[in-house]
């Protein structure tokens, strides 16, 4: 697992926030911002600072390369109370940073997705909830590579992986590692659709 450093941090959470900031899920989270996009920019970066210190805590963090430009965050095996522990910490500050109507958003599209989850039973699988790259380092390899010592951890406990996307560009992306697409779901709060993808451990 590559880790970051603290002092890596904001370098790190800059390269998600340019990379992910045209997702609807981060619009509608960010909305205090208006159309002021270097606030929200920087609102994103600090919203991916917290994710990083979670997955720190609860999951693990891999990077795209040792100059910051992008990460993989996952939820993983880590104990219950741990990962809930690490989870109640980055809410309390999250509301403060989206401010109510932003944070009354997450929390809606946290429960809408966590609903149509429930039938997958996926309550033991790993969840690679956030992964992005800089625009300026984006056609290198980076985004296959960032992803593979994640991926191989997940074949290493024979465990079922999945995430979610807004971005129907990204199916084949994701596909050729190995995910398939499990269901396709309406958001009321962003109103656009997502997917779900869904990853079996691959054999040894």
């Amino acid at each position: 697992m590559s880790s970051p450093s603290n002092i890596e941090f904001p370098r790190i959470a800059r390269s998600l926030a340019a990379a992910l900031i045209g997702d609807p899920f981060y619009r509608v989270v960010t909305v205090a911002c208006g159309e002021d996009e270097a606030a929200r920019l920087e609102m994103l970066t600090a919203y991916f600072a917290l994710a990083l210190d979670e997955g720190e805590q609860a999951g693990r963090v891999d990077l795209a390369d040792d100059a910051g430009n992008g990460a993989a965050i996952w939820t993983t095996d880590t104990p219950s109370a741990q990962r809930q522990a690490a989870y109640a910490q980055r809410e309390a500050a999250l509301r403060n940073l989206l401010g109510e109507r932003g944070f009354a958003h997450f929390t809606a599209i946290v429960e809408n997705m966590e609903h149509a989850l429930a039938p997958h039973g996926l309550q033991d699988a790993w969840y690679l909830s956030i992964a992005g790259i800089a625009p300026d380092a984006q056609g290198r390899g980076l985004g296959a590579s960032v992803l593979a010592p994640g991926l191989a951890a997940v074949d290493a406990a024979g465990a079922t992986c999945f995430l979610e996307t807004y971005n129907e560009r990204s199916l084949p992306f994701y596909g050729r590692l190995g995910f398939a697409v499990a269901g396709r779901y309406a958001e009321a709060v962003t109103g656009c659709d997502y997917w779900l993808m869904l990853r079996q451990p691959s054999a040894a």
